[in-house]
Order: C-alpha cells, then structure tokens, then sequence
C-alpha cells in the first residue's frame, strides 16, 4: 500500500492566500496600497501566485545585463527596459530558481539559472517577446502555419534565442538554438501587447517617496497588533532573529510597539559569517540583549549516522533547530514568553495557512506570533529602505535566502554562490559528499546537480537525473548502502511476507549482548514483554509476536496496521540503540527526567508512562526509521505519512514542557 506521495510532484499547488502588487503608470513604480480613490488609475501586476515581488538588487541588474546578452546577442533590451529602472523579481516554481522580471508594469521575461551550463539565463516572455519584436532587437523566424513544442527549425543566427512570428509579424512562441539547430521550446496562443506606462526613468527613491503612507499604513497595524497581544498576556518579549530581512522587520515593529526586547538567535553551526556578524551588529545597533541557542558540532558529529540530509530527510532541523533552541527557550523564559518571529503567508503554503497566532507543540512555553503575516517581500524591503535598518549585506550579493549554508532546501543556483564567497566552507561540505558519494556509488552528478538533496524517489530528483547518461536511480540500494557505510553499518538486507509471517534479513545480529540489556528495559518502556531464551529474543505484544534469531527478525502475525506498528516500535529501540547521537532530546522532553543517555543508547526510568514523547523526539527513530529503515522492509518510500503511525500522547508532550 502506498501511504504518501513527494510534495515535488505537485505541478501546481493552490495558494490560500495570494498578494497583490501595483504598479503607478504616471510614475513608473509599483504601489504596495494605493488609496482606495487611485485604485482604478493603477494596473495590477499580473504575477504568478502568490506574487511575492522583492525589489531588484544591484546582482541582479549584473545578471540579466549578462544573460540577455547571452541570448539574444546584445543588451539593448537590457538599456531600454531595464537599466534605469525599478526592477522587481517574482520567484516563480522551477526546478532550480527562477524570477518573473517586471518593469514598466510588465513581465518581460523569466531569470533563471542553468545548473548544466551554470550560469544565469534569461527567457522571453509573450509581452517580451512582443516588444522585442516591434523594435527590432531579437532575430525572428518566420513561419506560415501553427508550431508545437519542440518543433526545429534550422539555424539561420548564432544567438541563443529568437521570437517565432508568422507572416503577419504576430509572435507565435520562443525557440532556442540547440548544437546547430532551433528547437521551440514555448508557445503562445494570444497575448496582449505590453501596458503602457509614462516610461521615466525609476529609481529607489522615488518608489520610497510615493509608498511612504501604504508603508506606515502597515507599520501601524502591526504595531497595534503587537500592543494588543501584549496587553492580554504581559509575558516577556523575545524576538527570533535570524539575520534574515523578516526577522530585522519583525524586531524593529516590536520595538516601536513595545520599547524593548530580547533577541534570541539559534546559531546552528552552518550560519554564514555574515549572519553571525550581523547579528552581533544588530544587537549593538539597538542595544539589546542576546541569548544565543548553540548547537555547536552537532550537525557534524550526527552526519556519519543519517548520512547527508534531504527535502525529504531533513533530521538535521531535529538536532540543530528543535533541540538547542528548546533548550535554551526552557532555561531562560520556563514561565513563558511571547515570542516574536518574522514569518510570512507567502513563503510557502504551510505559513499561508498558519494562524497569526499559535504555539509550538515543543515548545508550547513560548506564545509565538508573526507582525508582518500578510507583509509581502517589496513592503519588507520599502521598510527597511525607509527606516535605514541594518539588513543582512549578503542580500545585495545575490543570496536569496539565509539560514544553514548547506540546507538541501537551497537551489544550486545558492551553492554557486556559496562556493564563490565562501570557498574554504564548501570545500568542506564537498567533502563530506564526495565520503558518500563513493559509497553509494553514485555518479560525480549526485554531487554537482545536487541530486543529494532527496532521499526519496521524488520528481524533482528525476528531472535532473535523466540528464546523467547511464544513471538511474535506484532508492533502494541507496537506502541500503546509507545503512551500511553509516556508524551503525546495520541494515536489512532483504524481507518476505509468508503466509501470516513477516521475516527481515539483516547483514549482521540486530542485538549483540553488550546491547541486551539496554534493549530489554527499552521495550519494557513500551509495556512489551521481553523473553530471552539461549539465543532468542522473544518480544510480546498484545497483538503480535516478535522473534529474534541470529540476523533474523520475524513478526507473527503479520496481516494488520498495529502488527505493523509493533515491529516499527522494535525497530525504532533497535536503531537508538546502535546509532544514538547524544543530541539529548529524549532527556529534555522525558516528563520524568530521569532517562539516561549510555554508550549503549537511552535508557529510561524503571516507572516509565510509555508516553512515546522520547520516539518522537528522537531523530534516530522519527527520521532514520521512518524514512530509510522501514521504507526497505515495506518497499515503499512514503511509508512514513501511513495514518497509523504512533504518536506520543499530547498531554505528556505538555507535561514535558512544564516539567
């Protein structure tokens, strides 16, 4: 049965909150809110949802000088439509990054990177493609009939891109040269002509000019908010500041509002220089105070258990993010505090769909909110512009995002520009992969398209790879070999289903005897019953019986959910065991206190409640697990979103926290 399906096949995706920018024709700029009596003299910015424009940074401007002379063999479309102008880029789905560029209220064209060439390109859009040919700036192709993707034609230019016309100058689609030949690569059926603005020239000043009260408009709702919230709870203030653009927006409302706060940074070990520096300079700017979470080594101490972390296989958040920052939210702020972040609805669908107020189940001591929920990024930036705020310089070098530097979420278009600021910290990363890059015999690809970046079969990862000649991908060796070559060198190496009788072949004995007794008092947590005959372990359960024999498990019965769920419990303690990673978690979150970390893995109180708050903490047994153990023995990637899963009891995952 298949329980899941990866998020990277969702070609569209519905957005439950969408923004709208606008853009002043008279002037030349997008308006954030007009006034409800100037609605009607401003276009809409026609924008793929949910339309969260930024401003263009000078990087920017450097790249799509170069890319549009790259494709169409000069940068007069460059000069005209964009060199002295308000830019503004609107990330839009691509399988590595790409930008919709607006001027002049229109989309021109699509910024993107190429990840087999590794530079940044530039693709017409239909309005682009339309000016472009009124004013004689691209190469055409004339055709007399209707085209299709994918149709070639011969080469009669060397540049990279021309706009297909038919006979009546009309702009039927894009092609671009392949070897020596033209292959359309989009088609359009109709198209409006570009919106028609005054065509001054734009700049940052005057957009800040003639924002300024859409700009205060936000400030002080978000401020009244934030009073409000306080005046109901009267909590102490900590503001997560990240080093990011929404974080510094976040802390200077809160600070407007409230006068003061304290500033808690979670400093994962992967931060970037810069991020560190600017936090520290934020700090001294507003003379606030700081508490820093640390998860010091953790990331690379963990990494030879999981193995390179996924989209899909993400336990470093568990061990960096979760664990450091509740502990240090715990020590400091025990009674509660209100906690101040910087998140947004259009960053992706999960905090579109968050409240604006709300509190972590693991961290539930912290009443957590957001000032700046319905913010897009151009109100972001006009704030920060306007009130001359210490932002993040990596921003104006062409970052897109902050956080740990090699997060598998990023693209490689964010890596290329890691690698080239920071060379001596990827060097260091590529070393790591290049370590399990030869133990899983992978292609030197996995490396350099990122193919890293998911564990599971997923879409994405199938888009690249086709491009590897020779490659295919085959998740369950990879599994495997993850298992293997990790510290525990533990894997199942093959599982049949007999009649009622599930049988697991492993390389080696899932428990030796320096690990039995520490298995035992684990299962006896669970309220299982644990018999040790010569050399079989025998563990009962109210619906299944589970056998231990040499390299053998065996699971009797084998024909429903909870028989399931038995063995995942068996698995879980047998892997916590063998790969602990003394991150703690079980500790911190045990209502009782009293768990014990040991060279052979956790092991808890005699009068433990069997509450499951330490499974589900623990990254052995929520991540490695569920995503790399029990997808081998069940055949199926997705087996961790099952619905029966076993979770810990909300009660005591309260109880923990107030403990």
């Amino acid at each position: 049965m298949k329980y899941g399906i990866c998020g990277d096949s969702l070609l569209r995706r519905l957005w439950p909150k969408i923004t709208k920018i606008y853009w002043d024709p008279d002037y030349d700029i997008p308006v954030i809110r007009p006034r409800n009596e100037q609605v009607d003299l401003f276009y809409v910015l026609k924008l793929t949802e949910p339309g969260d424009a930024r401003p263009g940074f000078p990087r920017d401007y450097e790249r799509l000088r170069k890319s549009i002379e790259y494709e169409l063999g000069s940068d007069r479309l460059y000069k005209e439509l964009f060199e002295s102008k308000f830019i503004l880029l609107n990330k839009v789905p691509h399988w590595d990054q790409m930008w919709e560029v607006v001027s002049s209220g229109n989309v021109w064209g699509q910024l993107y990177y190429d990840p087999y060439k590794a530079m940044w390109r530039f693709r017409l859009t239909f309005a682009g493609a339309y000016y472009s040919v009124e004013n004689n700036i691209v190469e055409k192709i004339i055709v007399h009939w209707r085209i299709r993707k994918g149709q070639v034609f011969e080469a009669g230019t060397d540049v990279n891109q021309v706009v297909v016309v038919d006979e009546n100058n009309r702009v039927m689609g894009i092609a671009e040269k392949r070897d020596s030949k033209y292959v359309v690569i989009r088609v359009f059926r109709g198209g409006k002509p570009p919106v028609e603005t005054s065509n001054r020239k734009s700049d940052l000043n005057t957009v800040l000019k003639y924002n300024c009260e859409g700009i205060e408009w936000f400030k002080e709702r978000s401020i009244r908010f934030l009073k409000k919230l306080y005046e109901k709870h009267k909590l102490p203030v900590v503001v997560s500041y990240s080093g990011g653009k929404d974080s510094l927006v976040a802390l200077h409302l809160t600070l407007e509002a409230l006068g003061n706060a304290t500033m808690l940074f979670n400093d994962t070990g992967l931060e970037l220089p810069d991020t560190i520096d600017n936090v520290e300079y934020v700090k001294n700017y507003f003379d606030l105070k700081l508490v820093e979470a640390k998860a010091d080594n953790a990331f690379w101490e963990a990494l030879p258990i999981f193995g390179p972390p996924g989209k899909d296989y993400r336990w470093c958040c568990k061990i960096a993010k979760l664990t450091p920052i509740a502990k240090t939210t715990r020590a400091k702020w025990s009674t509660g505090a209100l906690n101040i972040v910087g998140q947004r609805a259009f960053e992706s669908i999960d905090r579109a769909k968050s409240p604006v107020v709300w509190r972590n189940k693991w961290v539930p001591h912290l009443l957590s909110t957001t000032p700046i929920q319905d913010w897009n990024q151009l109100t972001v930036w006009l704030y920060i512009y306007l009130h001359k705020l210490p932002y993040n310089p990596l921003y104006d070098v062409g970052f897109e995002r902050l956080g740990c530097y090699l997060c598998p979420s990023s693209t490689l278009a964010e890596f290329h520009e890691i690698e080239k600021k920071y060379p001596c910290m990827w060097r260091k990363w590529l070393e790591e992969l290049e370590k399990w890059r030869v133990k899983l015999n992978q292609p030197l690809e996995w490396i350099t398209l990122g193919l890293w970046r998911w564990a599971t079969p997923a879409t994405a990862k199938y888009r690249l790879a086709k491009h590897v000649e020779g490659y295919k991908i085959d998740w369950k060796e990879e599994y495997r070999k993850r298992l293997l070559f990790s510290k525990t060198e533990f894997a199942p190496m093959k599982s049949i289903v007999y009649k009622d009788e599930l049988i697991i072949e492993f390389n080696r004995n899932p428990i030796d005897q320096g690990e039995l007794l520490s298995f035992k008092a684990n299962m006896e947590m669970l309220k299982y019953k644990v018999i040790i005959e010569d050399d079989e372990i025998i563990i009962e359960t109210r619906d299944s019986r589970i056998n231990i024999a040499g390299n053998k498990l065996r699971v009797t019965p084998y024909k429903s959910v909870e028989n399931l769920e038995d063995l995942v419990d068996v698995l879980k303690t047998i892997y916590r065991i063998k790969g602990c990673v003394k991150c703690g978690s079980c500790v911190l979150w045990c209502p009782l206190k009293r768990i014990r970390l040991t060279d052979k893995g956790p092991v808890p109180p005699t009068n433990c409640p069997a509450c499951r708050v330490c499974l589900e903490v623990c990254p052995i047994s929520e991540v490695l697990v569920e995503k790399i153990v029990l997808p081998l023995i069940t055949n199926d990637p997705y087996i961790w979103s099952r619905p029966s899963r076993r979770r810990a009891s909300e009660e005591y995952i309260v109880l923990s926290s107030i403990t």
